[in-house]
């Protein structure tokens, strides 16, 4: 079985698994709020973790909030800055999303206006997939809460130009929010982009599924309320029993991506060539959707013309894993609103499929990818 469905999710890295392992094997770990040397033992390697992960994005460890995932932490950022502005009676009561947004991210930008009275405005993109920053400064005002654009589209990987919406928000003292969970080969500096809230997911870069965090820079000025209640292990902004090896996870995967960034980057572009160089080989007809310039190194979304994408994938089973679309819209065939909103035409849409190569795959995947795909194609 070849996996070739990265920006789904990632394997988890052995050498990540094996460290979670001995973690829950050890019998002298306790919960991290217990006052005791078990406790004390799951506390520190807590405490290390936040360190770590605010190294690699220039904040604070106390800016660090462990979450379930990038889900969690977007409708944290989002809905808590909402109500934290709304019980201030701030008069800003507008939210910017662009309309290639995680559903996670449009739901709860829906949910914020919907339940507190806010304005909605849903930028469009271009034919590449690049948000429309004419349409960004047109609405920039003061009376714009939060604008909330992801580093990276998890459909057709496209880089988003945050350094510059940072800046731009910067100048209307508007929050800016990023979800930066496919941004693991790009280098995020919250300081320097101006970044308010920043959302990562631990099983984009090679932790395991269940983990995440919420960054939420010092210098915010409405912090989010949270919106998990209890007794506030991560004070004040989440409830809940801390997960150490969870942490330790998140930790390791991001201070590995850090290290091997560059290299894999590199690695998941010349399979990503090499795929494309077969396939001109093999005169197959395809268009790529998205920019190859601004891109995440190992996605690629490209349409083959006169093939139904959903019949294409079934036939590859249950020898490779792709996709049609994001996978929060899996088992529901329909076409993907991130191509509507790049206005693919509906041959484009109904042949378009994601391939994402990630750190385990090699040039042997690609030739048997092929091997299996050519029958199909030709």
């Amino acid at each position: 079985m070849i996996y070739l469905d990265n920006n789904a999710t990632t394997p988890c890295d052995p050498d990540i698994a094996k460290a979670i392992t001995d973690i829950l094997m050890d019998e002298s770990m306790g919960n991290p709020s217990s006052n005791h040397a078990f406790g004390w033992k799951a506390h520190a390697m807590y405490e290390d973790a936040l360190e770590n992960i605010a190294h690699f994005y220039n904040a604070l460890p106390d800016d660090v909030v462990i979450t379930s995932g990038a889900s969690e932490a977007n409708n944290q950022a989002i809905i808590g800055v909402a109500q934290a502005a709304h019980l201030a009676n701030d008069p800003r009561k507008k939210i910017i999303v662009s309309s290639i947004e995680h559903k996670c991210v449009l739901n709860a930008a829906k949910f914020a206006c919907d339940s507190m009275g806010y304005h909605l405005i849903t930028l469009p993109v271009s034919a590449d997939g690049i948000i429309d920053m004419d349409a960004l400064v047109a609405h920039l005002s003061d009376d714009v809460l939060l604008v909330s654009v992801m580093a990276v589209n998890n459909e057709v990987g496209t880089v988003q130009p945050i350094q510059e919406i940072g800046k731009l928000c910067k100048q209307y003292g508007i929050i800016f929010h990023v979800d930066g969970a496919q941004a693991g080969y790009e280098s995020i500096d919250m300081i320097a982009a101006n970044i308010d809230l920043l959302s990562l997911s631990g099983h984009k870069i090679y932790a395991p599924i269940g983990v995440g965090a919420l960054i939420v820079d010092s210098m915010c000025t409405i912090k989010p309320l949270p919106i998990i209640h209890g007794g506030l292990q991560q004070a004040p902004y989440r409830s809940g029993t801390i997960s150490p090896f969870l942490a330790h996870a998140m930790s390791l995967a991001v201070t590995k991506m850090h290290q091997v960034q560059l290299e894999e980057a590199q690695h998941l572009r010349q399979l990503r060539h090499d795929f494309l160089q077969q396939l001109d080989q093999h005169h197959i007809d395809y268009t790529i959707n998205g920019s190859m310039t601004e891109r995440h190194p190992g996605n690629l979304n490209i349409s083959l013309i006169g093939h139904d994408n959903n019949m294409l994938v079934q036939k590859l089973q249950p020898h490779v894993a792709i996709s049609t679309g994001s996978a929060c819209n899996a088992g529901v065939i329909q076409d993907s609103y991130v191509l509507k909103a790049m206005n693919l035409s509906e041959a484009h849409l109904k042949s378009a499929v994601r391939i994402c190569f990630g750190r385990f795959n090699t040039k042997e995947n690609v030739d048997q990818l092929l091997n299996l795909l050519m029958p199909i194609l030709i």
